[in-house]
């Protein structure tokens, strides 16, 4: 136990340096908020005997909080370290050396709100022989934001938190967070959804006499295919696979591309339900004749 003070108390009245990341926060009321170079984090070297450095994982609040008292829009700048240094209770032996951003650029401008859409950020590995029909659903897929008018005016949609799902074989329901990348700058109606991913076992499955359609023919031409049916397999879900129909795939061969053809054939491209996959086409190529009215 001695050997252990001694140790502690050699070691701890040395000088270290130690990097910690500090959340920004900025208050501002309404009817103003605020936007600019503004990250969510600073990276801080603090310098300081080792005693003292305790303090930045006990009781020192490590925290950039900043209250802006907004009359009118406007900017300014922030010197980071200057305002750490004014605004943490640091003791004469612990001292900030550095910090990253070194300078925030704020904008000060008219707070706003609008709706925008939210997309799911994720990786879905299934275990084999399982995969993913249609796609991925949120409930609510669209959220209120608020926030500067400048900011919001970028903002088309928002991502949710990225995540991986390994070995699935079952469906997928669970909230999820929103992304927290504009945090400190949006305000967000909820900051969780849910997440609804239907997995089935995968099959295959033919479709037969699928017929193929021409689009853009001009009024005064035909063209006549060579067959003008299909044999189509697909591979999806065994219960999607079951409930479509024929009508739901879709064959097509556009005239120009036949205009463009050198080769006496043509191959079909399809339109067909969202987590399948065409494997097979019987026949493969197409042959055609243009004809005049």
């Amino acid at each position: 136990m001695l050997s252990v003070v001694l140790w502690l108390s050699l070691n701890f009245n040395q000088v270290y340096e130690i990097e910690k990341t500090v959340p920004v926060n900025f208050r501002v009321s309404k009817p103003y908020s605020v936007s600019g170079n503004i990250p969510l984090n600073l990276e801080v070297k603090f310098r300081g005997v080792g005693w003292n450095l305790m303090r930045l994982f006990t009781s020192l609040n490590l925290e950039f909080n900043y209250e802006v008292s907004a009359k009118k829009k406007e900017s300014f700048t922030i010197l980071t370290k200057d305002y750490l240094r004014a605004n943490l209770d640091l003791s004469q032996n612990l001292d900030i050396i550095s910090v990253y951003p070194e300078t925030l650029f704020v904008k000060v401008d008219t707070y706003e709100e609008k709706y925008v859409k939210l997309l799911p950020h994720m990786q879905i590995n299934c275990r084999e022989g399982y995969q993913v029909v249609g796609q991925p659903t949120l409930q609510p897929d669209s959220l209120k934001i608020g926030g500067s008018i400048e900011l919001l005016r970028n903002i088309n949609h928002l991502n949710t938190k990225y995540i991986v799902f390994d070995n699935v074989n079952a469906g997928i329901s669970r909230n999820i967070f929103v992304s927290d990348s504009l945090s400190n700058l949006l305000w967000l109606s909820q900051n969780e959804v849910k997440l609804n991913v239907n997995i089935e076992l995968t099959a295959e499955k033919d479709f037969e006499n699928i017929e193929i359609k021409v689009p853009n023919v001009p009024d005064d031409k035909e063209v006549l295919l060579i067959p003008q049916n299909l044999t189509v397999q697909l591979k999806g879900g065994v219960n999607q696979l079951a409930q479509i129909e024929n009508s739901r795939i879709i064959a097509k061969v556009d005239y120009y591309k036949i205009l463009s053809d050198t080769t006496g054939s043509v191959v079909p491209y399809f339109e067909i339900p969202p987590g399948c996959v065409v494997i097979a086409v019987k026949p493969d190529i197409i042959q055609y004749v243009i004809k005049k009215k």
